[in-house]
């Protein structure tokens, strides 16, 4: 399952769209993938890479969630 910790976050990042720097990849152990894609979207969100990070949100069902992740995030380190 691809997961937002293969895409090299930096401890910055990690704060930023995580919140904090301490969670590691077993955290996230009974995410769905729709779930995981989320945080992949918010990670380029944050890096400012519009691009790739709609192509993670196009990976996301249309549900409550997707419209979750991809509407209400405010970013501040």
């Amino acid at each position: 399952m691809e997961t937002v910790f293969e895409h090299n976050m930096t401890k910055e990042e990690m704060i930023g769209v995580l919140g904090t720097d301490e969670l590691t990849k077993k955290d996230f152990v009974n995410w769905t993938q729709d779930r995981h894609y989320g945080l992949i979207y918010r990670l380029y969100t944050f890096r400012g890479d519009d691009e790739k990070a709609k192509q993670y949100a196009d990976k996301m069902p249309n549900t409550q969630h997707k419209l979750f992740e991809t509407c209400y995030h405010d970013f501040a380190i």
